[in-house]
């Protein structure tokens, strides 16, 4: 079995229902790989999950000064830390497919019994699905075998420059890139999970529940692995 993350080797005893039942083996990160993630704790914001000790923290409420109808919780798994930016890097930018398998358990842990409510991955433009090859975040969840619904497509810009080379300004600047697509029209009163694999400025996040806010889901939630 290897790592999800390092793909090295990893050596333990399987459990007797791991013999008689392979499938039962999970994906799973060696031990060095797992003691470089660090988990987001408290405390932190309860509306986005950004460490600190400022509840709601600052930057929440100044989107809700922009949003004050929107009932704004996003929720994260991990610090993006130095070593998350190590994976994202080798996964989005040099490609390494095998890396979608890296967080399936903590994936299927979350949305454990959120079976009805619809999840939709943030597009990426087709030029940058040309030079990528895949979506990262829908590929996440086609590992961890979990339906997403494509609401949102994003609009081709010749010009487009990566938000991660962006500053905090330049992403806060950025125009609403969105636009939903014709499975919106199946939102309506239903719970609505808008998912990518960091949330830094937030700008993406809200631009995407913009453009769903009008067909009436339930409610929007937001997800990341990182924060």
């Amino acid at each position: 079995m290897q790592c999800s993350w390092c793909q090295k080797e990893i050596i333990r005893n399987l459990t007797l229902k791991e013999i008689l039942w392979p499938f039962l083996i999970k994906e799973r990160r060696c031990e060095n790989c797992q003691q470089r993630l660090t988990v987001i704790k408290q405390p932190c914001c309860s509306t986005c999950c950004k460490p600190g000790l400022q509840d709601p923290c600052e930057d929440c409420l100044k989107w809700k000064e922009r949003y004050p109808t929107y009932d704004f919780c996003h929720q994260a798994l991990f610090d993006y830390d130095e070593a998350f930016k190590e994976w994202i890097h080798q996964y989005k930018f040099r490609g390494d497919y095998r890396l979608r398998s890296t967080f399936v358990p903590e994936i299927k842990n979350f949305f454990k019994g959120k079976e009805e409510d619809i999840i939709c991955c943030i597009p990426v433009s087709k030029k940058r699905f040309e030079q990528r090859g895949f979506n990262q975040v829908e590929a996440i969840f086609v590992a961890a075998n979990i339906k997403t619904v494509p609401l949102l497509s994003k609009i081709d810009d010749k010009d487009e420059i990566p938000q991660s080379q962006k500053n905090k300004i330049e992403r806060l600047k950025t125009p609403q890139t969105f636009f939903a697509t014709k499975w919106a029209s199946e939102i309506k009163d239903k719970k609505v999970w808008i998912v990518d694999d960091v949330y830094t400025t937030g700008r993406t996040m809200f631009y995407a529940a913009q453009a769903l806010i009008s067909y009436n889901p339930k409610q929007i939630r937001t997800f990341s692995l990182a924060r």
